[in-house]
């Protein structure tokens, strides 16, 4: 049922879990609520699909497994990979390998380290994935493992093909073709033969490249015609520049075919940016036009589905914490209740032995003791209902802070995205007008296909800019993302990080980090993120009219405690402006660029990861902050998800 209809899948899912409420243990719950949540996905019923993970993670909290929590981040990464948002990807899988290896489960650490290293590959970052592949290859070949050998050999060979280093990735793929036509992985194969072609392209082996590339589509069609798009893409393009324009014309017509069928935006996007260059090789300047319509519409698409998706998922992910806040509220109204009434029925208690001894004396303290209870209640009643509209007022507050500043930010990148699409709309119904009058000349498309290029990448950079705005507010939690705790030595630690970041400040910065060693255990990049944000706010605010900038860090320990004591000459910071410092989207350059996050994130990370705690330090001159840590630090008080 899931291969033919995944809606119907999804229905049948509920059905299930309706019938068998009673019978399912919570984990069965969510694992059916996780194959739910892939059925959706497959429809491209995406918002539905992050609630339902959220449901399963709001689920999970009360099932001891890790198995559970590590499925909830490797589907909600193969989500963002499918759609090329492949930063939310790789932080997903990030979080899935830490939990991976908690659970020391040899196989779903190296099955995450293949996962992460294919994210890296698709992001350029062809060194790091190298290093995962390179991982994943050696664990097969020790364990004599034919399929995930072929497999680890075909990954190096991509990583190395990125790195330009055609020899190697050539001796890689053949050695990996050579695994699986051994012991017949007919289908895996056609991975090794399209990765040959691009190679042999590369080594300028023309006939080799198309009969390795006409291999891997042959392959692909007999078992999962989506997945040929790529070498259909890859032969047609030689086609065309060999200017064989009857053969690579089906190839096109058949990939755009697939590509729109299987809701396969980006491949999408580059079969109408291929046909478009095949009609210009042509000067078929109308049907260059259409070509180059339909690519816009196709990255407009893409560009579209990523923002949804990202939308959803954070949605899903602020309304469960919202709900975390309101169960957390109760257990504590809850408790108060209950220790009122245990401290009741002690009262009770001794009301009672007092009884058997004072005898009528007692009845007089008896009416005056429910007296005063129908006061206290009266009074209790009156107190819980404050707690509950200062709860409320509050909580409301907090979330209008929150959205009105996030609707703030991302007003500028999304106004400017609708902007561009709107002028790119109005040059094409001005372009098309021209074309249908016969007014238009190469050098009017040439400039529209120009001006059109421009435009999207306007539209790609403030998408892109939305995106990290959108990353960046997820800093405002204390998530330990990919960080790992260790022991370190603080001030070796700093003098190498900081002499890295000095490179990348926008000022010329004297740092100068005094102390002796002292080593603890914590998370450096968490500490290392804290003090990048006060060298970024220093930069930002306090060196803005300073010449001779200048920070000192002192490293100080004290007992079980490690104090870290920032200091810069810069502006300062005014009385008015200490007590908001700390608070989300507060920022005294208010439009000029500033979001006025990095001090609420590093008292997030100080306070929610790190255990310690920050305060500003009055100061005669420039600005000074304290950090205050725990020389090994309890993770187990600190919430890390």
């Amino acid at each position: 049922m899931a291969a033919n209809s995944p809606a119907q899948a999804a229905d049948k899912t509920d059905e299930l879990l309706q019938l068998h409420q009673m019978q399912l243990t919570q984990a069965q719950k969510i694992r059916l609520l996780y194959g739910k949540a892939w059925f959706q996905i497959q429809v491209d019923d995406i918002d539905l699909a992050m609630q339902t993970l959220a449901q399963c993670k709001h689920m999970s909290q009360t099932v001891d497994s890790d198995t559970i929590l590590f499925s909830y981040y490797s589907i909600s990464a193969s989500a963002f990979s499918n759609l090329a948002m492949y930063q939310r990807a790789l932080e997903n899988f990030l979080e899935s390998y830490r939990i991976a290896r908690l659970m020391d489960t040899e196989q779903y650490v190296r099955q995450t380290e293949n996962n992460i290293g294919h994210i890296y590959l698709k992001m350029g970052r062809y060194i790091q994935a190298q290093e995962y592949f390179q991982r994943f290859y050696d664990d097969a070949k020790a364990r004599e493992l034919p399929s995930q050998m072929a497999t680890g050999l075909n990954n190096l060979g991509e990583a190395w093909y990125g790195q330009q280093l055609y020899q190697e990735a050539l001796r890689a793929h053949q050695q990996s073709l050579a695994i699986r036509e051994q012991h017949q992985f007919t289908y895996h194969s056609s991975w090794s033969h399209h990765n040959l072609g691009r190679t042999y392209l590369a080594l300028g082996d023309i006939q080799k490249a198309q009969r390795h590339l006409t291999l891997a589509i042959q392959i692909r069609q007999q078992s999962n015609p989506s997945e040929s798009i790529g070498p259909m893409l890859d032969l047609a393009r030689i086609k065309i520049d060999q200017s064989d324009w009857q053969s690579a014309e089906p190839l096109l017509t058949e990939a755009l075919s697939l590509a729109q069928s299987s809701q396969r935006f980006q491949e999408r996007a580059d079969a109408y940016q291929l046909l478009m260059r095949y009609h210009q090789a042509q000067e078929n300047w109308p049907a260059a036009l259409s070509a180059a319509n339909q690519y816009a519409q196709s990255k407009f698409d893409l560009l579209n589905r990523q923002a949804q998706i990202g939308v959803a998922f954070y949605a899903a992910q602020l309304d469960l914490a919202a709900k975390d806040n309101d169960i957390a509220r109760l257990t504590q109204q809850n408790a108060i209740a209950s220790a009122k009434t245990e401290s009741a029925r002690q009262q009770m208690l001794t009301l009672i032995v007092a009884v058997t001894l004072v005898g009528v004396i007692t009845l007089l303290f008896i009416a005056r003791i429910r007296a005063k209870n129908q006061q206290l209640s009266q009074t209790l009643q009156h107190l819980k209902s404050t707690q509950r509209k200062l709860a409320d007022a509050e909580k409301m507050s907090a979330m209008t802070t929150l959205v009105s500043g996030m609707a703030h930010q991302l007003n500028t990148p999304l106004g400017l995205v609708i902007t561009s699409v709107s002028t790119l709309k109005d040059r094409l119904s001005q372009t098309k007008e021209k074309l249908h009058n016969k007014q238009l000349s190469g050098n009017q498309l040439s400039r529209f296909l120009e001006e059109a290029d421009e435009i999207l990448a306007l539209t790609n950079r403030n998408t892109e800019r939305a995106a990290d705005m959108i990353a960046r507010f997820k800093l405002i939690s204390t998530s330990l993302e990919s960080s790992e705790m260790k022991h370190f030595d603080v001030v070796g630690f700093l003098n190498d990080r900081l002499q890295l970041l000095k490179r990348t400040l926008n000022k010329d910065v004297d740092i100068v980090i005094q102390g002796e060693p002292v080593e603890i255990y914590s998370y450096p990049d968490v500490l290392f993120k804290a003090i990048s944000q006060l060298l970024e706010n220093s930069c930002e605010h306090g060196f803005s009219q300073q010449q001779a900038a200048q920070v000192s860090i002192r490293v100080i320990q004290s007992g079980k405690n490690l104090t870290l004591v920032y200091q810069d000459n810069g502006s300062g910071i005014s009385k008015d402006k200490q007590k908001h410092i700390f608070n989300p989207f507060y920022t005294s350059q208010l439009g000029k660029g500033n979001l006025g996050l990095g001090l609420n994130i590093l008292y997030n990370a100080v306070v929610h990861i790190l255990g310690g705690e920050v305060y500003l330090e009055p100061t005669d001159s420039g600005a000074c902050f304290v950090i205050v840590l725990p020389l090994k630090i309890n993770n187990h008080s600190i919430n890390s998800d």
